[in-house]
């Protein structure tokens, strides 16, 4: 699965590729310690992270494990499915004055060739160090959460939490999966969501014509055999 998940990541970076952002090195102020991604994510980083760097990746969140973080409630999937079913949403805290992501340094990311897609999807027309808050055309936030929703199908087996919280486990040689993750501190169950499979797109009707070849781009992408080499659910 972390083959299928990098060439998720490789249709994203294909389609933003024409699209003008104002984003630059050091333009950071949407990095905050509030960033959430899937257990295949976490692997995803542990995998191809270098034995030097993920050890100063993990000295780096316990030294600065942010006190107060998002913790999320529900999944993007999970999301979907409760709005098709009329339910009430858990309410989440989230704010991002609570501080920097973890993995900053000099306003850089750390781990930037591996972030999860949290991260890749954070983008602003405008400067938004400026105007303090990101200015996203409709169809990219509806392209973002197609692609999240694909995601955390492909690992819907698994669960999904905050960057921190995540990696600090991954990290310290634990595999990040739901039955692990139990075992390494059952009192930290509620810091995760269990993941869940697609049950309705979040596609509104104004962007289907232009989402159709996407999902079956992803829908291919995620159906796929598994390659051979490094695609391993571990």
């Amino acid at each position: 699965m972390i083959d299928r998940l990098k060439k998720i990541y490789l249709l994203y970076e294909t389609i933003m590729a024409s699209t003008k952002t104002a984003c630059r090195p050091k333009c950071s102020h949407c990095c905050t310690c509030n960033v959430t991604l899937t257990s295949l994510e976490a692997r995803f980083i542990t995998f191809f992270l270098p034995p030097a760097q993920k050890k100063a990746v993990y000295t780096k969140i316990t030294q600065t494990f942010p006190e107060k973080r998002f913790i999320p409630g529900m999944t993007t999937n999970q999301f979907a499915r409760l709005c098709m079913e009329g339910a009430d949403l858990p309410n989440e805290e989230n704010d991002p004055s609570w501080g920097k992501c973890p993995l900053l340094e000099n306003d850089l990311c750390t781990v930037y060739d591996v972030r999860p897609f949290g991260c890749r999807a954070l983008m602003s027309e405008t400067d938004c160090m400026h105007t303090d808050c990101a200015q996203m055309p409709p169809w990219i936030l509806t392209l973002n959460n197609l692609f999240l929703q694909a995601i955390e199908h492909l690992d819907q087996k698994e669960y999904s939490g905050n960057l921190s919280d995540m990696l600090q486990i991954a990290l310290s040689g634990n595999d990040v999966t739901h039955q692990d993750m139990q075992h390494h501190d059952p009192k930290n169950e509620a810091l995760f969501v269990k993941n869940e499979c697609i049950k309705c797109l979040m596609i509104p009707p104004e962007h289907r014509e232009r989402m159709d070849p996407i999902v079956k781009n992803l829908s291919e992408l995620i159906n796929s055999a598994p390659d051979t080499g490094h695609d391993t659910n571990r």
